[in-house]
């Protein structure tokens, strides 16, 4: 997964929930057995987190558990992690950049 502040708005996404906080369980129902490569944006900072998984709809429960984001942050294993604690998910809009197989999402990504 990549942090990037430059070339994030060149990239068009397929599906966009504008409000990560408002939008929590229309993202779950419409990623569920998906996997694709999603992006991040905190509209604070400007800042945007590319990532991929498979399924998509796992990783998004994993970013909205409050105690799995605490543990992670303790043992310093990402940014995007700090930054929801920090600025809130009212603060972050989410990306799908595609929808793909799993053997491409790497690449993709």
């Amino acid at each position: 997964m990549k942090n990037n502040n430059s070339n994030s708005s060149n990239i068009v996404s397929i599906v966009s929930y504008v409000n990560a906080n408002i939008d929590k369980f229309i993202i779950y129902k419409e990623n569920k057995g998906k996997c694709g490569v999603y992006r991040w944006n905190n509209i604070i900072t400007g800042k945007s987190y590319v990532g991929s998984s498979i399924p998509l709809s796992g990783r998004f429960r994993a970013y909205y558990s409050l105690s799995y984001l605490n543990r992670r942050v303790e043992k310093g294993s990402s940014a995007i992690y700090s930054a929801f604690l920090e600025y809130g998910y009212i603060n972050f809009s989410l990306d799908i950049l595609e929808y793909c197989k799993p053997d491409e999402l790497i690449s993709r990504e």
